[in-house]
């Protein structure tokens, strides 16, 4: 699976945009994509944002059923398209992409936000309660300053005149929501005024007369962190409402069958009450009658967590539906591997993570749109480490491996409010190339894995349709050493020969085939000994890869 954005890509100036923007650009790459193994794209929510259409990513959703269709009465810019171009513009991406049936269907996966709504017009006083962001059991109910109940009037008022009743006439208020961050105006007692945004969460507290239920609530089944994580951002959804829950499962059912997608990426689902999520995917599922692929964003490194959603989504509940989650437990070794260098210690990497815990479920990265260079303070994966952790999970066996856009083509500086956000990084596409050729002829049959502090290997056995030969792929994060790590191959003495060795400098990735002179008498070739042992080599801060001797790569 291809990432098919990331945070800073900017409109249609992006490494090899050529002035396209990106549904453009994904429909010309196609045909590229099938020639180097590439299966699925992730493509960006493709809904109108509430802020900045030429630089939102999409998760500040105004309006889900504008594709890029419907212009926005008294916006400046009067084009209707989002960041990533018009609505045909990403038909005719997935059209391409999924071919014309004789050639690869590279399947399409949408991005669902479901958590949230932004942009509202100002609404009417609803009834709410100041919660505490960090501690949301603490709701500020006392006599006092900032304290007791109050009326807000928040921004939960959307009714989408331009798109007149298209797709469908749901219109959204306050009552649809439970929780808002920001209010235009705050009334208690006989006092009316204003409170900075951001300050609390208000919690509105009742739906509207003869409304069952009566009270509003934060959901159930969400993520424990901060006592109960059901608010995130912008309008909270309510999905305690029947009328929400209907609205939104119709959208779904109408995003899949209007765009023709093979499957969703679900947003911030620690946030939504799981068994939503499950009925969500259980409908799209059957009103659409395709057994669409699903992969979930629960961005935690709590594993435990991790495990306990996926039981309550897949096997509880009247219908439970097969779900993946995102491995975000072992991304976070990796960053930490990147950051620690010697320090760290691999063999962490095989252990309490979803690839080795519950791998069929399990969606392996090494770098998204939340965590990459900009976003936080140290949060991304350092790019020495890169190779190393590409390897891991697109050579190994278990896992759905994804590959993210600027790892692949590289990004630009992004510069915003007199500050660089974003450093621009060089494109990894000459080593992820040869990584996804091997995956398809050599990373296949049953697996060896062994590990020391500072060098991991695994062999791939071959002996099953498809497969060229043996592989033995070995990543070592010593510094400046070579290192050798001893692995059986089911071949007795057998050459092995040096396919390659990765590493990045500082203009840019390396990728050394055939002979590598650090290895000595090794440089082009060892040999396995009668029981199918050998020691293999890497150098430091690189992956190495050898091959079966007798077998090669097809182009």
């Amino acid at each position: 699976m291809l990432q098919g954005f990331h945070w800073f890509l900017q409109e249609n100036s992006f490494p090899g945009s050529q002035g396209r923007k990106l549904w453009q650009f994904l429909r010309d790459e196609a045909p590229h994509y099938r020639s180097i193994g590439i299966d699925a794209i992730w493509i960006p929510p493709a809904y109108k944002p509430a802020f900045n259409r030429t630089n939102s990513v999409g998760y500040d959703v105004y309006d889900h059923f504008d594709l890029g269709e419907f212009p926005i009465s008294g916006d400046p810019d009067p084009n209707p398209e989002t960041k990533y171009g018009s609505k045909q513009d990403l038909l005719a991406a997935i059209e391409a992409l999924h071919g014309d049936g004789t050639n690869q269907r590279i399947q399409v996966y949408a991005d669902v936000v479901l958590n949230h709504k932004m942009g509202g017009a100002q609404d009417d006083y609803w009834q709410a309660i100041r919660v505490e962001k960090d501690n949301r059991n603490i709701e500020r109910w006392w006599d006092g300053y900032e304290s007791g109940l109050i009326e807000i009037q928040g921004y939960t008022k959307f009714e989408y005149p331009d798109r007149q009743n298209k797709y469908s006439s749901f219109k959204w208020y306050s009552r649809h929501f439970d929780s808002v961050d920001a209010a235009a105006k705050i009334r208690q007692g006989d006092w009316e005024f204003f409170e900075p945004s951001g300050k609390y969460i208000y919690r509105y507290l009742f739906n509207e007369e003869n409304y069952i239920p009566q009270v509003k609530s934060f959901a159930q089944w969400v993520s424990l962190e901060k006592g109960n994580y059901d608010y995130l951002a912008g309008c909270d959804l309510d999905y305690g409402r029947y009328d929400v829950r209907e609205e939104m499962k119709y959208w779904g059912s109408w995003l899949v069958q209007e765009l023709d997608v093979d499957g969703v990426r679900l947003d911030a689902v620690k946030h939504i009450n799981a068994d939503f999520i499950r009925e969500w995917l259980g409908h799209v599922r059957w009103s659409t009658g395709r057994n669409l692929f699903a992969v979930a964003e629960y961005l935690s490194g709590d594993l435990n967590a991790l495990h306990a959603y996926i039981k309550r989504v897949t096997s509880e509940g009247d219908y439970p539906q097969r779900l993946c989650l995102f491995d975000f437990p072992l991304r976070f070794k990796f960053g930490d591997a990147s950051r620690q260098g010697q320090a760290y210690d691999l063999r962490n990497l095989n252990s309490s993570t979803l690839m080795a815990e519950q791998p069929a479920l399990a969606v392996t990265f090494v770098e998204n749109h939340d965590y990459e260079y900009g976003r936080f303070y140290e949060s991304h994966v350092e790019e020495w480490f890169k190779p190393l952790a590409y390897a891991y999970i697109l050579l190994r066996r278990q896992g759905y491996p994804c590959i993210f856009f600027p790892d692949y083509y590289g990004s630009g500086n992004w510069y915003e409010a007199q500050r660089q956000w974003h450093r621009a990084q060089l494109s990894g596409n000459s080593y992820l190339d040869l990584l996804l050729q091997l995956r398809k002829q050599f990373a296949l049959g049953e697996e060896q894995y062994y590990a020391n502090p500072n060098v991991a290997g695994w062999v791939r056995l071959g002996f099953v349709p498809g497969a060229k030969g043996a592989m033995a792929v070995v990543i070592n994060n010593a510094y400046n050493r070579v290192e050798a790590i001893r692995m059986n191959t089911g071949r007795s003495s057998k050459r092995f020969y040096h396919l390659a060795t990765i590493k990045a400098t500082p203009d840019g990735f390396l990728v050394v085939r055939d002979r590598y002179e650090m290895y000595g008498s090794k440089a082009e070739e060892l040999y396995t000994d009668e029981f199918g042992w050998a020691d293999f080599l890497a150098d430091g801060g690189t992956v190495a890869i050898w091959i079966e001797d007798g077998v090669g790569l097809s182009s």
